[in-house]
């Protein structure tokens, strides 16, 4: 009789317990899980929701074949699928892409031709990878992740590098690097169809409010050298 009494009460308190926390359940507000989003896709927001994004970069190219290593400086000027870069190198050069027509203008040495004329090429239906890839990353997450497959994504520290795969043959070893810590792209690598390798470093990257006019546009001069 004893045991019988001490089950019965040992099954009442148990089930009293599992009422009340179900009750207690019920009434507890249920929290919304956040919807988390990569580092990557956060970032590339961040990018493509701004009017403008202006940053001074330098650019390594090494062509393996010739064993040759050449670094340029310039700065780079983005705003809706438009962008301009400027190149201050052994020879001073511009690129500057509408969103349709591009144009690659290479200036003279004036100091050691004082009357040289800038030689310009219209590019209308291969454009450079530099400008492709940069164009692609700023544009939209979604747009990049179609031509892109994630392969792999390692943090170091306040550094986040992620290795993608191209959908396109003329590009390879495409790699991002992202500084978490200031939620910005620090650097882009990659490795060209005649097998150069190329490494892009971003510092003092400015979102823009506003974007100077006639940024994107080419201003034929009469002594210009189109090709």
């Amino acid at each position: 009789m004893k045991n019988h009494f001490l089950f019965c009460f040992s099954v009442l308190f148990l089930f009293s317990t599992y009422t009340d926390a179900n009750i207690q359940a019920k009434l507890k507000p249920k929290s919304k899980v956040p919807n988390q989003e990569t580092t990557l896709n956060q970032i590339l927001k961040k990018y493509s929701k701004s009017r403008g994004v202006k940053a001074q970069f330098s650019k390594t190219d090494f062509k393996k074949t010739l064993g040759t290593k050449k670094t340029e400086v310039g700065e780079m000027l983005y705003s809706g699928s438009k962008m301009n870069i400027g190149l201050s190198g052994e020879k001073k050069s511009e690129i500057i892409y509408d969103g349709k027509n591009l144009w690659i203008i290479e200036y003279p040495d004036l100091d050691f031709n004082p009357k040289g004329k800038r030689k310009v090429t219209e590019v209308k239906d291969h454009k450079p990878a530099l400008v492709e890839q940069i164009v692609g990353l700023f544009k939209d997450p979604k747009f990049f992740l179609k031509t892109f497959k994630v392969v792999s994504d390692v943090h170091v520290g306040k550094t986040n590098k992620i290795k993608f795969e191209s959908k396109d043959k003329s590009i390879q070893n495409f790699e991002i690097e992202l500084d978490t810590d200031k939620q910005l792209i620090s650097a882009i690598q990659f490795t060209d169809d005649v097998q150069t390798d190329s490494r892009i470093d971003f510092t003092n990257v400015e979102f823009l409010k506003k974007v100077p006019k006639n940024s994107f546009e080419y201003k034929r001069k009469k002594d210009d050298e189109v090709l």
